[in-house]
């Protein structure tokens, strides 16, 4: 069974507040839902009609109708606009199984991209009509080596009125995409590659809302997040074994839990100074750990870096601010970049030195930080496992 990765990210039109096009995720057990929707039209009116769309569809997705269902929900939910006789929302829906088998419908999106090294992937699709709406729709088979893009009309459109008198256009998108599928390149930089070349093609003054999702499946790869020691002193031992006898990376989240487990190692705790920052506490090192950092402080700082990383709006910023060397940063990449499934072991011991602290991080701090690490992994399509010791 693979493990489903996938990016994707937006460039809303220039002036406009908020982005027309939306992506919604829904990851079930078996598999993972994705719809690209996008509003007729820009601004609040495209927003809201987007998010109606793809809400509809991850919605009843997940709660178990049929896909023939919620393209029948969707298509005769979506009004038609009276002046240009067009449906007010297009969309691509993608749903993909974790033994590669994947399914689309797409209705008046441009067509999805399927690569595998450097060459094109043909998809036969099967026309149906629902209402009157032409869906078509299409099986095929991924694996490892199989990228697929799906993106809005803003990107085939990149240029006009700019650099390109007719745009990208979807040919010379298609021919751009198959040469990266020759290449071991990540999702996260497939979306980062194609937006880009978007903007400059757009002179940084996108006349349309142009957003795309990539997707590719690989072998899982796993990292144990161990954040401060356990309630019982006893269970020290136990559950360090456990999770250093599992064979997976394993990081660590605070000084006392990084004390205890070089101790029940017999490895010594060596600082990296220069990570050191005036608000984030210096990286440290135990051989066998990937990763040790102090604890609420440089998670508190990880996590607001990851808060604006899952944001709608494509902010370039945040790569430079991923890169940066500091424990809050190398945290952070490493959870986004390095990892598909996390296992967060949530120690329950009090710090009493936190308790006086003026921004009172406490025991209710840590329960509700942790809550939302997990929510903002699970937004970024990781597996979250959650366990309390």
């Amino acid at each position: 069974m693979y493990f489903i990765d996938a990016s994707y990210n937006s460039l809303k039109k220039h002036h406009e507040e908020l982005c027309g096009d939306c992506i919604q995720q829904a990851n079930l057990k078996d598999s993972k839902i994705f719809v690209l929707a996008d509003g007729l039209g820009s601004g609040v009116k495209a927003n809201i009609l987007s998010t109606l769309t793809s809400k509809i569809a991850i919605t009843m997705l997940r709660e178990g109708s049929t896909l023939e269902e919620t393209i029948d929900t969707i298509v005769h939910t979506l009004p038609v606009c009276q002046q240009r006789h067009l449906a007010y929302s297009t969309f691509t829906l993608i749903k993909i199984f974790r033994d590669g088998d994947a399914y689309a419908a797409e209705f008046d999106n441009p067509a999805i991209f399927l690569h595998k090294n450097g060459t094109d992937i043909p998809i036969e699709k099967t026309l149906k009509v629902i209402g009157d709406k032409n869906i078509y729709e299409s099986r095929f088979k991924m694996d490892k080596d199989t990228m697929l893009v799906v993106a809005s009309d803003g990107v085939e459109h990149a240029g006009v009125g700019h650099s390109l008198d007719l745009g990208w256009e979807w040919v010379n998108v298609n021919n751009y995409l198959r040469d990266m599928s020759l290449k071991d390149v990540s999702t996260k930089d497939v979306v980062k590659n194609i937006l880009d070349y978007c903007s400059d093609l757009y002179e940084n003054e996108p006349g349309d809302d142009t957003s795309v999702l990539a997707v590719k499946i690989k072998e899982q790869q796993v990292i144990n997040l161990i954040v401060g020691p356990p309630r019982d002193k006893k269970n020290d031992n136990a559950v360090f074994k456990e999770v250093l006898n599992s064979g997976i990376k394993t990081v660590i989240c605070g000084g006392t839990t990084a004390q205890i487990a070089a101790r029940l190692l017999g490895k010594e705790v060596e600082f990296d100074m220069e990570s050191m920052t005036m608000d984030i506490p210096p990286i440290a090192h135990i051989d066998g750990f990937e990763l040790v950092t102090e604890g609420i402080i440089t998670l508190s700082k990880a996590i607001d870096i990851m808060r604006e990383y899952v944001k709608p709006d494509y902010n370039p910023k945040i790569d430079k601010k991923l890169n940066e060397k500091n424990a809050a940063a190398t945290l952070a990449k490493l959870l986004i970049e390095d990892c598909d499934s996390v296992k967060i072991y949530q120690g329950m011991a009090i710090n009493v030195a936190h308790q006086d602290l003026a921004f009172k991080m406490d025991f209710t701090y840590k329960f509700n930080q942790m809550n939302e690490l997990k929510l903002l992994l699970e937004k970024l399509g990781k597996d979250v496992e959650l366990t309390y010791i």
